[in-house]
């Protein structure tokens, strides 16, 4: 090779050597990246080994499949129980998305807050405004809208739902009780070795006739019917008490009425339950009131009557009424029909009546003798609203009052205004719905808003609650919200995020395997360019080493 080409070549592959050095010193450096790349991810992965998620955990059962987000806390559902927690900042202020915020701003509420309690136009208008951005639908908006605006919820009041009600007179009682049956079918077929018929009947023209198995509330109320026992026919096993008595008592039409009405009257407020407590315990007095002077299960129950027929009983009576002690009448007839003692009506009795019919069946050996034990359903159902109205009015000072019969008592009457629950519409929890955003507003209102668009994000939500940039409100038993941390809320749990940590390996795994595979790739190419390095090193000094003898030769050539 002459000297020239050797020159030429030697710095070829000099030039090829740098190059080969500096991009294996390229490759290094990136393989030291690799490695950082790699440090990074293993410092994410040991962060999410103890990664936590915020779940709501509403009923108790330690289920994490419901994650907390701001949608449940601030909007009406069966997990909320239809009671907000309002999402807070530092200063109190209730923490509202682009849409609440929105319907604030339309119903007039300034960020700070209103100066006093809210309005109920103030509050129709937030509705209102809510329905446009389509955050609740028009028929929702327009069932909160019906629903009476509960200004205390919330402030002062723990009872969320505000009912509706409506004053009425007596005649507006019975027309909202009209649909109210009640069925004596079970009652009407009962027999036992003390009773043998059970009969519903009501008066007409002095006389009685069946009422059927089924009344209305409106029929017993505008009606005179009365429900009436009659004990077996043999005398000397005629037993009133333990027997009659007890089909009265345990009748269970009494609970339905009690029922019906505390549902009617029941308004919240502790004096008109008080009221209806009155009203319900004097009832069941009168019902299950047998008497001091009873002769339970002897042969003459109701009182020493005689046993000849034709004898004038009249001054038995006393004997009667005596033992029928708090019974409201008797009746003690000689008759040879079951039918003299129906047409004594106990129209004007006011609780449990005793009726005797001597020697039933005509004959003379004490063999018919028969007795009924009967009530004025009417009169009672009647007693009931007399004694609430009573209590309304104050038992000493209210011109109403129950005594024994009819025309001793000032029954219930159209001059008493009743205030009676309506419930405009309950469907769909339509109540609960209202009593949320009225609880929720009334936060608004009292505490001021914020808007921050990014709160219905889910993750953004649960990271500024742990880092404590918001916080959440609670309703107290004293009826106020109370803000407070996430951590002390009954409902709200922070757990292990195993689906977080579950996927933060899975991107570890994944991520390492790259980075594996991206070093093995660089460790092969810096290995092939030490090959090529030291290849042209070896080349290098081959070449070196001829031009050096070339030099050599030619300095010899000339000087000889």
């Amino acid at each position: 090779m002459g000297l020239s080409a050797s020159q030429a070549r030697l710095l070829t592959i000099t030039a090829r050597k740098s190059d080969c050095e500096y991009e294996s010193m390229r490759l290094s450096h990136e393989k030291i990246a690799l490695s950082r790349d790699m440090e990074k991810i293993s410092a994410e992965y040991d962060n999410a080994l103890a990664q936590t998620k915020l779940v709501w955990d509403y009923y108790g059962k330690d289920s994490e499949v419901t994650p907390l987000n701001y949608g449940l806390l601030m909007t009406p559902s069966a997990l909320n129980n239809y009671t907000p927690s309002p999402v807070t900042d530092s200063s109190g202020r209730v923490v509202l998305d682009d849409r609440m915020a929105s319907a604030a701003r339309a119903a007039g509420i300034p960020q700070e807050g209103l100066d006093g309690l809210p309005s109920s136009d103030i509050r129709n208008k937030f509705i209102d405004s809510l329905v446009s951005t389509g955050y609740i639908s028009e028929i929702q908006g327009e069932n909160i809208k019906k629903t009476t605006y509960n200004q205390t919820a919330g402030i002062g009041s723990a009872d969320l739902v505000n009912i509706t009600v409506m004053d009425g007179t007596l005649q507006d009682v019975i027309n909202a009780v009209s649909g109210e049956y009640f069925d004596f079918s079970d009652l009407t077929s009962f027999t036992n070795q003390f009773v043998s018929k059970v009969s519903i009947v009501s008066q007409a023209n002095n006389t009685h006739t069946d009422a059927g198995n089924k009344l209305t509330m409106a029929d017993i109320l505008t009606g005179n019917y009365m429900m009436k026992v009659r004990t077996a026919t043999n005398y000397n096993n005629l037993t009133v008490d333990g027997g009659a008595t007890d089909v009265i008592c345990n009748a269970s039409i009494w609970e339905q009425m009690f029922q019906i009405f505390e549902g009617l009257f029941n308004t919240g407020d502790e004096y008109t339950q008080a009221a209806l407590n009155y009203a319900r315990r004097m009832i069941t007095d009168k019902v299950t009131n047998l008497g001091a002077g009873m002769d339970v299960g002897g042969k003459y129950p109701i009182g020493k009557v005689g046993t000849e027929e034709g004898n004038d009983y009249s001054s038995e009576g006393k004997n009667i009424h005596d033992n029928f002690d708090g019974w409201t009448e008797y009746n003690d007839k000689d008759a040879k029909t079951d039918g003299y003692v129906q047409q004594d009506w106990v129209a004007d009795y006011i609780g449990l009546s005793g009726l005797y019919n001597h020697d039933n069946d005509g004959n003379s050996d004490n063999d018919g003798e028969v007795s009924y034990v009967s009530i004025n359903l009417s009169n009672m159902f009647n007693a009931y609203l007399t004694y609430f109205a009573q209590y309304m009015e104050g038992i000493g000072t209210s011109s109403y009052e129950v005594g024994s019969t009819k025309t001793s008592s000032n029954l219930i009457d159209d001059m008493f205004t009743f205030t009676m629950v309506t419930n405009v519409d309950t469907s769909g929890d339509n109540l609960l719905v209202a009593a949320f955003w009225d609880t929720l507003f009334n936060q608004i209102c009292t505490k001021g808003w914020t808007e921050n668009d990014n709160i219905n994000d889910q993750d953004y939500f649960q990271e500024s609650l742990k880092n404590g940039n918001i916080y959440i409100s609670t309703l107290e038993d004293d009826g106020f919200y109370y803000q407070s941390n996430y951590a002390t809320h009954s409902y709200i749990q922070e757990v292990t995020n195993e689906e977080g940590i579950a996927q933060a390996e899975a991107r570890y795994n994944r991520e390492k395997s790259k980075i594996n595979s991206k070093e093995n790739i660089l460790d092969m190419k810096i290995k092939n360019l030490d090959t090529e390095i030291s290849s042209l090193s070896t080349e290098y000094d081959t070449v070196k080493s001829v031009i050096s003898k070339n030099v050599e030769k030619g300095f010899k050539r000339y000087s000889a």
